[in-house]
């Protein structure tokens, strides 16, 4: 195979589908309807991105023209100045604007952005189309860090190729055929399976930079079939309609990547490869002007995306026609003030000053975020939201060293109290948030609380996660069973887990989890949260509630209400953006279902082995909703864990332990 692979110039084409792709990501982040699926826009800049990366390296390396340090310092000129200013002037503005938690979550982003591995953070939190995804000021910057980390590998991939194969194109072409092929199966294969890995991470998301790249390779073969301009015609109308349609009719709930995203790829792939410069739905000068300011554009309209949910006015059609506006001005600004006149600027520096230019910016924006991040800030918003703010940081401070993960397999082992063994506290991080509490509750300050708590680790003998290799909560359950034989069998047990996160669902809106694949299991992993899946947890709960009666009294708290969103978050947020603090809840009757399977293998342990159960529904609860504040202030410090203000409402719960055990010991002497 023959290929002429000269550079080509700037494409007027290519330029105006960077606008279509920057339109439908915006119009679908601002819930515009009609565009259900215009998150595939940036299916479509990603195939852009490996077309003309390939163009530019493949051209180089045929020309002997190619430097390492040129091509990036290339990419960061184009990248880094629009994207570091956005960065800085949002740290600014959440000085006076964002509740102490956004702002540390916002300069905790800004971290991940700065050195593009964002979309690894994401990958770890919550999915780019949960109902919380408008919370984070910079998730879009995942797309980012993918194309980043792709300049980061292709050139020197695409350098290896052609140095072990001889300067040979044919080898190229067929090299990259395989990490497009690689990837699109590795895509298929893990977007069911792992949402996060497969949408925010490079390798399923490489084979749509490399069909870019085969795009190049393709119109630039010299054996080719030459078709007529008719054929033309009807492939640059197909893939419009394979780019344009999936705006329309796709939507959030499907499986994506995967083979879904070979729709908008191909019909990209077609577009470039007929390459029809002046067909007006590209050539329009609206078209144009767009284009060249769409990276700009993507970057700005995120976080006034962002702005109206933290307004609540993410339906208003005025608002968000205006925020549609703003983001279009300030995409020009950045455009007309730093894009181009840094571009210019940099045209002809000194490699070695320019590097020590992008240097110095990013330590520009790393140190004020990290400083944010870290630091205790001083107060700069009104009384009232700070006090709001306040309740996320009323935390056990021991949490940091006594709280461990499950990835450890073993508990921290702290104490709380005096000298003598009173109380064990066994569960995950929600028994975690209880510790002073229950020490609270002791009888005698000669005695004190053993936490036995690990975060993500529920009191569940043989439980493993089918997504994680690092999750040991089976080893720390079998050391404390093994342990609890040793200490005195009269000292109480008191277990606290959050089970509908492991049985039910991560997400607190689910009641069944019936859409998701389960990632927990006992004995076999399950495709399905069927029958058979509730059962086996249902025996394990029990089981091992049952092992651990044998040896001493056992007390487990039924489940703490988890609430939607987190609650002095959403309080500080309202109060500070809306005027008035909006009071967070749940309905009981959303409790209760989410909850059925749990409560049920509780009763089933009560009954079997004598478990005694505490429940805190009485106290968080009334007949219609359960509370995430008391008088206006929050009982939580997220949306599902207490903070110590929330968990002293459970002292005369844990008091009874002690007042039915002294009983117990009373009636034995008689």
């Amino acid at each position: 195979m023959q290929f002429d692979v000269t550079k080509s110039g700037f494409r007027n084409d290519i330029n105006g589908l960077r606008a279509w792709a920057v339109v439908s990501v915006v119009l679908f982040h601002f819930l515009v309807p009609g565009f259900s699926g215009g998150f595939t826009g940036v299916d479509i800049f990603f195939v852009i991105s490996g077309y003309l990366m390939t163009d530019i390296i493949v051209s180089g390396l045929s020309a002997n023209k190619f430097s390492f340090r040129l091509f990036y310092l290339a990419r960061a000129k184009r990248i880094m100045p629009a994207l570091y200013v956005m960065l800085l002037l949002l740290l600014a503005a959440g000085w006076f604007f964002l509740p102490t938690p956004d702002y540390q979550e916002l300069a905790s982003q800004t971290s991940y952005a700065v050195a593009f591995v964002s979309n690894i953070d994401f990958a770890g939190a919550a999915g780019y189309f949960d109902s919380d995804a408008h919370e984070k000021w910079l998730l879009h910057t995942w797309s980012l860090a993918v194309e980043w980390q792709f300049y980061l590998l292709f050139p020197v991939l695409l350098w290896a190729a052609y140095r072990l194969f001889q300067r040979n194109l044919t080898a190229l072409f067929l090299v990259l055929f395989s990490v497009f092929f690689i990837s699109l199966i590795y895509s298929i294969y893990i977007s069911p399976r792992d949402a996060n890995a497969a949408f925010y991470l490079l390798p399923a998301r490489a084979w749509e930079m490399a069909a870019g790249g085969l795009v190049f390779f393709l119109t630039r073969w010299q054996g080719r079939p030459r078709f007529t301009a008719t054929a033309k015609n009807a492939a640059y109308g197909l893939g419009w309609l394979l780019m344009v349609l999936p705006f329309v009719f796709f939507h959030a709930e499907l499986v994506w990547p995967g083979a879904w995203a070979l729709i908008p790829v191909v019909g990209t792939m077609l577009v470039l490869a007929v390459a029809q410069q002046q067909n007006m739905l590209i050539a329009h000068p609206i078209a144009q002007w767009l284009g060249s300011r769409s990276y700009s554009i993507y970057l700005w309209h995120w976080p006034f995306a962002v702005l109206l949910f933290f307004a609540g006015m993410q339906t208003s059609v005025l608002a968000v026609t205006a925020a549609i506006a703003v983001s279009l001005l300030f995409g020009d600004l950045s455009y007309r003030l730093i894009e181009n006149p840094v571009r210019n600027w940099f045209y002809g520096q000194r490699k070695r000053q320019l590097t020590a230019i992008f240097i110095a910016a990013i330590i520009m924006v790393m140190v004020p975020a990290k400083w944010v991040r870290a630091g205790d800030l001083p107060k700069r918003l009104p009384a009232e939201v700070e006090q709001l703010t306040a309740a996320a940081f009323n935390v056990n401070p021991q949490r940091d060293t006594c709280t461990q993960s499950s990835a450890l397999g073993m508990a921290a082992e702290c104490t709380y109290g005096g000298p003598e063994l009173g109380l064990i506290v066994l569960g995950d991080s929600h028994a975690a948030s209880m510790m002073l509490s229950a020490k609270a509750a002791l009888p005698s300050k000669d005695l004190h609380v053993l936490d036995w708590s690990l975060t993500g680790c529920p009191t569940i003998e043989d439980i493993q996660s089918a997504q994680s290799s690092r999750f040991r909560c089976e080893d720390f359950i079998d050391y404390a069973l093994a342990q609890s034989t040793n200490l005195p069998a009269h000292i109480p047990l008191l277990m606290v887990n959050r089970f509908a996160q492991y049985v039910i669902s991560r997400d607190p809106e689910e009641v069944d989890g019936a859409d998701e694949r389960p990632e927990f299991y006992v004995n076999a992993p399950h495709r399905h949260r069927d029958a058979a899946f509730f059962s086996e947890f249902t025996t394990a709960i029990v089981d091992t509630a049952c092992e651990f009666a044998e040896h001493r009294p056992v007390y487990m708290l039924k489940p703490i209400p988890e609430m939607f969103v987190s609650v002095p978050q959403q309080m500080a947020r309202t109060r500070l953006f809306q005027g008035e603090a909006e009071r967070v809840n749940v309905p009981l009757q959303h409790y209760y279902a989410r909850q059925q399977v749990i409560l049920a293998a509780l009763e089933q342990a009560a009954t079997e082995c004598g478990v005694r159960l505490l429940d805190p529904v009485p106290i968080f609860c009334d007949d219609a909703v359960c509370w995430g504040d008391k008088d206006g202030t929050p009982l939580y410090f997220d949306d599902d864990h207490l903070n110590e203000y929330g968990a002293s409402f459970l002292q005369p719960l844990f008091a009874e332990i002690f007042a039915t055990y002294h009983n117990s010991n009373e009636s034995n002497e008689e």
